[in-house]
């Protein structure tokens, strides 16, 4: 008669091995909102006879002042980030190895930005506006 408790070691010890060598998959979302919703700019307001006052008791506080020589500019913009960030860990390497985890990263920047400039006396000389760009326009509006 064969002794059945070789065989039971032998499961055992597979069982612990699989147990030691499985680990966990994660799978993080996020979305995070920095700035407050931009709108475009009305159709009520004309480059030189918009005041000052008008675009400020429409936006409320800007993002961003400039000086720029005489001139100045208020920078309005929302940025929107969605990432997703999945891993797989392993915890027998974790004992053996500094950093064994897989992972897959995925990130989605947007931009909603206006940019009126104005005279030194507070007219409005300039504006631009951008929707749902993957670059934030304050750096490339020259």
């Amino acid at each position: 008669m064969r002794c059945r408790f070789k065989d039971i070691l032998w499961l055992t010890a597979a069982l612990l091995m699989a147990l030691s060598m499985s680990g966990c998959v994660s799978l993080q979302i996020e979305k995070l909102q920095e700035g407050v919703d931009v709108f475009p700019p009305p159709d009520d307001f004309v480059r030189e006879k918009t005041s000052l006052a008008e675009v400020l008791s429409r936006y409320g506080a800007p993002a961003d002042l400039v000086d720029m020589n005489g001139d100045f500019a208020l920078h309005f913009r929302r940025a929107l980030f969605r990432g997703m960030n999945t891993s797989i860990g392993f915890p027998l390497k974790n004992a053996l190895l500094p950093n064994p985890g897989l992972e897959a990263t995925g990130n989605l920047l947007r931009y909603d930005t206006v940019v009126f400039i104005f005279t030194a006396d507070g007219v409005l000389k300039d504006m631009k506006y951008e929707k749902n760009t993957d670059r934030s326009s304050w750096e490339d509006y020259w």
